[in-house]
């Protein structure tokens, strides 16, 4: 009988006397029993997912190597690994590995042996630095090693740190993320030698090592996505130095300070994704981003340390997501009728100002979070006397969201009595069920397109991350 994919966990039958299995996904603690006494060169894809701790030490996991030496795709993500085993260098054919979302700390010296490895996926573990061994891997395309954390920080987002050679990968389409801190000039110019790159990201880049990537960035012709770290928040950077930007850019990142947007950001015509965070931009970015014709997603954090944002008409025509956390400064967001025609969601978020904003035009509107705003603006939202409701009563969805301790979150709908109680100081942990939250606003690509079915619980608003969509 052919039977091309199995899928086993505590519940299965653990025997593999099928000889006609390509597919197979081991869940929970099937594989501590699974038993594997021949080698199986059918098998060329293996899952494993949740189940007891895994490690090097686990002979079951050894014995899996050993026995399907023919795998193509190995994909540990999310497993409970905490090694990845040496043995893992016999899968000449190998040409996807994936230790995503575990607790790998290092990867073994001989992933230098998969030289038909196309997909390194170390997102979310706990590797810091790469094997000099990489290098030999010509024919890797897509190398992925971001990570992030849930503080509001410019140090928030960690990459990997890749040894001498980096420039041997010339097939490289996806390289996210590396730190440049501690890195020679040399490593910059190894970057160059990258010119297949789609998808970039850096961190912890310092002011003048910027100034040499930036004339590199300009001959990247294949560039999609500039994710860019800074990692001293005193420094400010200028990008202006790039005369002319990749053409194909559609996803741009900057965190950290700026002297200000570079002209160049007005040639950026495919760009749909601006995430700008700790810019702290002296001038309205406004004045600028309301001339990039397929912008969809804007997230401005600490971004602007100006008191007023103005949306004109017949501007952002494609907008569909506004993010703005964090402008502390900020007393006044105006939306002249026919601006942000097609906005979806808006999100505002920690500015205590009593902030007066005139949003009654968005009549696509579908969602309003609000996060510990003042009183006096929530006040003024709500149903019963209060003065903008008028400006509101069209969203179908308004919600309000207090941190109270840590990433734990209350929630209330609009009109909801439980808002007046925590406005009046009424509020109390024990009267409502909490819930964890990030809400460390750092951007996710995985969310790119994705929306929840249920956007008012979602777990997860993560901005300004350079996690690839799958």
């Amino acid at each position: 009988m052919l039977r091309v994919c199995q899928v086993l966990d505590e519940k299965s039958s653990i025997s593999l006397e099928d000889s006609n299995i390509r597919f197979l996904s081991i869940y929970g603690d099937a594989l501590n029993a699974l038993e594997i006494s021949t080698e199986r060169p059918d098998v060329r894809s293996l899952f494993l997912f949740n189940g007891s701790k895994i490690s090097v030490r686990n002979s079951s996991v050894v014995n899996l190597l050993e026995r399907f030496k023919l795998l193509e795709l190995l994909d540990f993500e999310n497993a409970p690994l905490d090694d990845l085993p040496n043995e893992v260098g016999n899968l000449f054919l190998l040409k996807y590995l994936s230790v995503r979302n575990t607790k790998v700390k290092t990867l073994p010296k001989s992933v230098g042996l998969l030289l038909n490895l196309q997909t390194l996926d170390v997102r979310n573990t706990l590797i810091r630095e790469l094997p000099i061994q990489i290098q030999k891997l010509g024919k890797l395309r897509h190398l992925l090693a971001s990570a992030h954390n849930n503080k509001i920080s410019l140090d928030s987002i960690h990459g990997v740190t890749v040894n001498e050679g980096i420039g041997y990968l010339e097939d490289l389409q996806t390289l996210m993320t590396v730190e440049a801190h501690g890195s020679s000039s040399g490593f910059i110019h190894e970057l160059a030698k990258l010119r297949q790159l789609r998808w970039l990201g850096i961190s912890k880049l310092s002011a003048d090592m910027v100034d040499i990537l930036c004339s590199f960035i300009e001959k990247m012709g294949h560039l999609e996505s500039l994710s860019l770290y800074l990692s001293n928040a005193s420094e400010t950077i200028d990008l202006e130095s790039i005369s002319s930007p990749p053409p194909l850019l559609r996803r741009l990142i900057v965190k950290g300070r700026l002297e200000k947007l570079p002209n160049w950001i007005l040639r950026l015509q495919n760009l749909n994704i601006l995430g700008l965070s700790f810019t702290r931009l002296a001038v309205d970015p406004l004045n600028f981003l309301q001339f990039l014709p397929n912008l969809k997603f804007l997230w401005l954090h600490r971004a602007y340390d100006g008191e007023k944002l103005h949306f004109r008409g017949v501007t952002f025509q494609k907008l569909k997501q506004l993010v703005l956390t964090e402008l502390y400064d900020l007393r006044s967001i105006d939306v002249e009728r026919g601006a942000l025609p097609l906005l979806e969601e808006l999100r505002i978020g920690s500015n205590q100002h009593d902030l007066s904003f005139d949003i009654q035009h968005l009549r696509n509107l579908q969602l309003l979070e609000c996060y510990d705003m003042s009183d006096e603006f929530v006040l003024r939202l709500q149903p019963e006397g209060g003065s903008d409701y008028w400006k509101v009563k069209h969203i179908p969805s308004v919600i309000f969201r207090y941190r109270v301790r840590g990433n734990h979150y209350v929630s209330y709908k609009l009109g909801e009595p439980g808002l007046l109680d925590h406005v009046k100081g009424l509020f109390r942990t024990t009267n409502v069920e909490l819930y964890g939250r990030q809400l460390s606003f750092f951007y996710n690509d995985d969310e790119e397109l994705a929306r929840t079915s249920n956007a008012e619980w979602s777990d997860q608003h993560s901005f300004f991350t350079d996690d690839i969509e799958d």
